[in-house]
């Protein structure tokens, strides 16, 4: 955990965020084919080290094969369900299918073992699992962040909603189209998996608790005034900056803006790099309408990929504050964000 201090007082200095791109972190499972800084190197390390997904032989991944149904049931079904695996069948997933049938994930979808599966029936097991888990479900309370949605068929609409809103799938664009008609790739499968895990409640997961009397910040609270390049998910939000480039063309980063009125002392949040590591920064401003810059502080030393970083920063006196994030078109989460 990091601790700042924010100090009130006009400084003529501008945010700078150092564009860097490095290797994911080391995992024990490695594929010949997927190196240290292959964008989901990270992801496929740790769904290969939870045994959720294996390599396809000679010890290599095929991270852009297209996925086919019985790949990702059996990614599923490996997670949520190994006790109930039986015997093997005629093919290699043929026990699989079975449980996926039997406990009625496959509802709603037009899943076949040797096919490729649709982003629409992939949305639908998830969302099938998420029932079936008891998980809480929250869907879009705007549909009109996804492009295309007058176009996703009205059967799948409740797990297109929700799985879009709780952060496991994404829009292909940055107009936020689903294009349910298209199909992942392993290495995306990998990334869609780790997300899923993490909803439901991983017991390896651990997710900071909110700090006894603060006041949590999500997406939608009136304290939050801009955010940019930023998807609404569950506890907080998903950042892009594969879209932002300040006015050099050089430097990108993706930020939210929140309102303190000088009324808390402490801002709490956890930012969590996906593909590249980034870096992290805080501006503070005297007034939302004609904000004046008095400080920017970078915080971070590049949290690497998949490892959380927690921040708390004393923002005593402060009217508001912009947390900033950026790399090399890469992605990452801000999430646990509290204010005291």
């Amino acid at each position: 955990m990091k601790t700042h201090r924010l100090v009130t007082g006009a400084v003529s200095i501008a945010l700078a965020l150092t564009m860097v791109s490095t290797s994911a972190f080391a995992a024990s499972v490695k594929f010949t084919d997927v190196p240290s800084d292959h964008w989901a190197s990270s992801f496929i390390s740790e769904m290969a080290d939870k045994g959720v997904m294996s390599g396809v032989g000679n010890n290599k991944f095929s991270p852009s094969s297209t996925l086919t149904g019985a790949e990702f049931v059996t990614m599923i079904v490996r997670q949520f369900y190994e006790d109930k695996i039986g015997a093997s069948g005629d093919m290699w997933y043929s026990a699989f299918m079975d449980v996926a049938e039997k406990e009625g994930i496959l509802s709603g979808t037009g899943i076949t073992a040797e096919g490729t599966i649709s982003r629409y029936d992939m949305a639908q097991l998830m969302y099938n699992v998420l029932k079936a888990q008891s998980v809480t479900t929250s869907p879009l309370s705007d549909t009109s962040k996804v492009a295309d949605w007058s176009s996703v068929p009205s059967s799948y609409r409740d797990a297109v909603s929700v799985c879009y809103n709780m952060g496991m799938l994404s829009g292909i664009d940055s107009k936020g189209t689903f294009g349910g008609n298209g199909n992942m790739d392993r290495a995306q499968a990998a990334v869609v998996m780790s997300r899923l895990i993490d909803v439901c409640g991983d017991s390896t997961t651990t997710t900071p608790e909110v700090p006894a009397g603060a006041v949590q910040i999500l997406p939608g609270d009136s304290a939050i005034t801009d955010v940019k390049n930023g998807t609404p998910i569950e506890g907080g939000y998903e950042f892009d900056t594969s879209g932002a480039i300040n006015a050099a063309g050089t430097d990108k980063y993706a930020s939210m803006n929140i309102k303190l009125g000088g009324k808390y002392s402490t801002l709490t949040f956890t930012v969590t790099a996906i593909d590249n590591r980034i870096g992290v920064a805080v501006n503070s401003w005297d007034n939302s309408l004609h904000p004046t810059l008095l400080t920017a502080e970078q915080l971070s030393t590049f949290p690497e990929p998949g490892k959380p970083e927690t921040y708390v920063i004393d923002v005593s006196g402060i009217n508001e504050v912009s947390i900033r994030v950026g790399s090399r078109i890469s992605h990452a989460t801000v999430t646990n964000i509290t204010l005291s």
